[in-house]
């Protein structure tokens, strides 16, 4: 078999990788929006918190862009967080008006809380699922996005 036949085979086959791909996702909106909202967050709270824990503190403007959203939709987002004491917000040395936003103690313990309780309902929903070849495909996924992030 030449060359150019198994990069057409590898092509097909990672088109029919993507197809899945974007089926799954389609699947796994309307789960995680379930999940999310039992574990105690619902979806965009989960998402800021995420991005919030992991890359505090940051700006309303700084997570918009990092999440590929809009700075308003971060900030009602956030609006809602504070109310329910998950996050602060704080003085911003470099700039006045946009402030830091950081996760409240609280905060962190109900993401923990929740991240707890969306792997328990995720490990009942789908038990036959082993965990070597989820963390292969995980490997893999993460493959393909850093090869398409580099570019041609």
């Amino acid at each position: 078999m030449s060359d150019k036949s198994i990069k057409n085979d590898s092509g097909q086959a990672l088109h029919d990788l993507f197809r899945e791909l974007f089926a799954l996702h389609s699947a796994l909106s309307v789960i995680m929006d379930k999940v999310h909202e039992q574990a105690g967050l619902n979806t965009s709270q989960h998402k800021i918190m995420r991005t919030l824990i992991q890359f505090e503190p940051a700006t309303v403007p700084d997570m918009g862009a990092r999440l590929n959203v809009s700075r308003q939709f971060v900030q009602t987002v956030c609006n809602d967080l504070l109310a329910r004491g998950l996050i602060e917000f704080t003085e911003n040395p470099r700039h006045k008006r946009s402030k830091l936003v950081k996760s409240t103690e609280t905060g962190r313990i109900t993401f923990r809380k929740a991240r707890q309780k969306e792997n328990q309902i995720i490990e009942q929903a789908l038990p036959e699922i082993n965990i070597e070849r989820a963390t292969e495909a995980r490997e893999l996924l993460k493959c393909i996005r850093l090869a398409l992030n580099e570019g041609p």
